[in-house]
């Protein structure tokens, strides 16, 4: 979609981090926004601040995702492009991770793309203009390092959703396209997304000397991570030019590389 100005934007996750920096990016372009997100009070101010609308939506729920849609079709009459955007993070250990622990991280990163697809793609095709989806994975879901196995599992199922649609859609012959952004390092709250998380997926015994070394990784992360508006530039561009990968961080490829290397090393074994 190469004319954005006065069309309708949704983003999830859109009060803090990526999501707020693709709200203010759109609403600079001339774009009508709505934001979600599952904190109200941060939602108020950033839509108050941004001149965006405020949505409260918890992406887990596929209830409040079609709400959403909903909403945004009542105030606007269409809508074109919709980020997928809301995300927490998982650390840990496969070997001490609960099924508390799986099911929050896989229903807000995977399920809820999962749910925005669903509710939004429709809309989408019925655009005589077409529109994008921009399905926020990670660099996790191309390389699955340790500590993080939940985190990775949503992640490259992300990747893997984004590729199938993407494939759908041409063959079709759409005009919706879609776009799958990676990200490595970034300033955001990801790292504090345990204040999001429902009382009924929270472990019965906090993991309190897990969370201090993960926080103090967490911290040294952070002040190495680029600035949102630095990514939400890169989406705002790739939904242009139609383009799938949104990669931030060029300097991980050579672990995608060497990933592919082993995988076709074995197929020649």
């Amino acid at each position: 979609m190469e004319q954005l100005s006065g069309k309708v934007a949704v983003v999830t996750g859109g009060a803090s981090g990526i999501g707020r920096a693709l709200v203010a990016r759109f609403v600079a372009e001339g774009m009508n926004v709505v934001i979600a997100d599952i904190e109200e009070g941060a939602l108020a101010t950033a839509a108050d601040e941004l001149g965006a609308y405020g949505v409260r939506t918890d992406v887990a729920d596929a209830a409040s995702v079609a709400a959403l849609a909903d909403a945004t079709i009542e105030r606007f009459g269409a809508v074109h492009v919709v980020c997928n955007n809301a995300g927490v993070g998982g650390g840990g250990l496969i070997k001490d991770a609960t099924l508390k622990d799986w099911q929050w991280v896989i229903e807000v990163n995977l399920w809820g793309v999962i749910h925005g697809v669903h509710a939004f793609l429709p809309h989408l095709l019925q655009n005589a203009e077409g529109g994008h989806i921009v399905n926020t994975a990670s660099m996790a879901g191309l390389v699955a390092g340790p500590g993080i196995g939940p985190y990775n599992a949503a992640k490259y199922g992300v990747v893997a959703i984004s590729e199938t649609l993407a494939a759908e859609l041409a063959a079709d012959g759409s005009s919706v396209g879609v776009s799958v952004l990676c990200p490595g390092l970034v300033r955001t709250n990801i790292f504090t997304s345990q204040r999001n998380r429902p009382t009924a997926l929270r472990n019965d015994k906090p993991k309190t000397a897990a969370r201090a070394a993960n926080q103090e990784i967490a911290e040294a992360l952070l002040a190495r991570g680029i600035d949102p508006a630095l990514v939400a530039g890169q989406v705002f561009d790739a939904i242009r030019a139609n383009r799938f990968w949104i990669l931030t961080h060029p300097e991980f490829l050579p672990a995608v590389a060497e990933r592919s290397a082993r995988i076709q090393a074995a197929g020649t074994e």
